[in-house]
């Protein structure tokens, strides 16, 4: 699609459309340094600006706010970027002092504020502001309360002494010809940190906000290889380290400051599915759901498919609630809508087997009662339960990863990317075990229910049977290259 103002041409490549038209409240997109993300951003504004509904005289109006974490980088980088589309003087003005740019084109004029956000102490130059839009250029870097204030100022310009409501047809103010709201935030950032803000809201994002990842610079689908130098990425990958690599060439998450991660195997664009993955329905392929139990019961729930591959299809977790309860009001329902005649095999923590004080039942025995097949993992060894983790991403088909996994599963896909992960000690080594933390019952439920499917992909337990156990040490920080 094509957008001209002036003699401005501007077309998004196919990876930045689905951003670039969102009409999402929040719309955030990532991609690797160069990837023509900013230039969507600014062309953004002049989209929405058009389709503002027109106040009493019949001119759109609208008020961008343009962020960026300091003063400096807007005129280092923001401001010269939005120039290159918009120069001063031909599509608009710009007034240095005020640092706002008043764009003009056809029947539109929208003011795009530009204002360096800092931290939470900035929060208070925001309480005043009248806003349609809010644009926050690498969001990675911006203070999660600058993000939040934000959004409580936008829809407010024009307001409906401007646009006045019109009866059956609209409410009046920020609204597009529809009568639809056109108050929106939208950002573009190179990959944040794991364990951030960022990282969490890109990997669990709200029912009103859209999230949007460009491939690798290095990857057949990097559409926009057109405007850089020839050999851009090449040369980034050859003169970089790895960790600054996966950021800024192939658009991954950074590396983890709380620790390090359990599962370096782990790859989601290689391990989780691009689409929805449908469950085999044949009863000679059960449901392995692996559980772990405690006051927070969590499970994965997964399959093997006759190609012979490990497919984990769902996941539940809790908080404060039993085992009883989490299997009646959250397992059952939706193995019930959504795995319906389904066999189930349940795989769990062999310490589920003690028999409880009270009423003298172990936790496998409840699950026998609500008529579950569940039995005792082989071992609760941390070593062979990570192994066999390990063993199936590891693994790769002549159709694909040995071990897929459905994108709805986003706490599993986070545990494994870097929320289960070993906690590094003041003096830089690494703790044997994994930290206890919001990860580790989803990772040691997933892990009961690999050790089950272990022995078909390889053995990795049974090795490390062979071996007296031997023990896994992770690796020194410094040894991942």
């Amino acid at each position: 699609m094509g957008l001209a103002i002036e003699k401005v041409d501007f077309t998004p490549p196919k990876s930045l459309i689905p951003f670039f038209t969102s009409e999402k409240f929040i719309s955030l997109q990532l991609g690797p340094v160069g990837s023509t993300k900013t230039s969507a951003g600014i062309m953004k504004i002049a989209y929405h600006a058009k389709q503002m509904h027109p106040s009493r005289d019949g001119i759109r109006r609208s008020r961008a706010v343009w962020v960026r974490n300091t003063r400096q980088m807007l005129w280092d980088t923001s401001i010269q970027d939005f120039l290159k589309w918009f120069p001063d003087g031909l599509a608009g003005n710009l007034a240095k002092t005020e640092m706002k740019y008043t764009l003009k084109f056809d029947d539109v004029e929208c003011e795009v504020l530009f204002r360096g956000l800092d931290d939470s102490n900035d929060v208070r130059r925001l309480l005043s502001l009248q806003a349609s839009f809010a644009i926050f250029d690498e969001f990675r870097e911006i203070n999660p309360d600058v993000f939040s204030t934000m959004q409580g100022r936008l829809g407010r310009y024009p307001d409906k002494l401007l646009v006045p409501p019109s009866p059956g047809k609209h409410n009046g103010g920020c609204v597009k010809d529809d009568g639809s709201s056109n108050a929106l935030l939208w950002g573009m950032s190179n990959p944040p940190d794991a364990d951030t803000f960022w990282e969490q809201y890109f990997t669990d994002p709200p029912d009103n906000a859209a999230v949007f990842t460009q491939p690798s610079g290095m990857s057949e689908d990097a559409d926009w290889l057109q405007y850089l130098p020839d050999g851009y990425y090449e040369n980034l990958a050859e003169s970089n380290d790895e960790d600054w690599v996966d950021v800024y060439v192939h658009s991954k998450f950074g590396k983890s400051l709380a620790g390090k991660p359990v599962f370096r195997s782990f790859d989601s664009e290689f391990h989780v599915a691009k689409e929805p993955i449908k469950p085999l329905v044949d009863e000679n392929y059960p449901l392995i759901i692996g559980m772990d139990f405690g006051l927070t019961p969590a499970c994965t729930i997964s399959q093997q498919d006759s190609r012979g591959r490990f497919l984990t299809l769902a996941e539940l977790t809790s908080d404060g609630m039993g085992i009883l309860r989490f299997c009646r009001e959250m397992l059952r329902p939706l193995l019930t809508n959504d795995f319906p005649g389904f066999p189930v095999i349940v795989i769990g923590d062999p310490a589920g087997a003690q028999r409880a004080q009270t009423d003298e039942r172990s936790v496998f025995d409840v699950l026998k009662a609500e008529g579950f097949t569940a039995v005792p993992a082989r071992t609760n060894s941390v070593t062979a339960r990570i192994a066999a983790v390990e063993n199936l991403l590891g693994g790769a088909l002549d159709t694909g990863p040995r071990h897929l996994i459905d994108p709805s599963c986003k706490r599993l896909i986070t545990a494994l990317r870097s929320g289960y992960r070993y906690k590094v000690k003041q003096n830089g080594e690494v703790e044997p075990k994994p930290e206890k933390n919001s990860h580790s019952h989803i990772a040691d439920a997933h892990q009961y229910a690999a050790l089950h499917v272990d022995q078909i992909f390889g053995g990795a337990y049974d090795r490390l049977m062979r071996q007296g156990q031997r023990r896994i040490v992770p690796a020194n920080m410094g040894a991942w290259t």
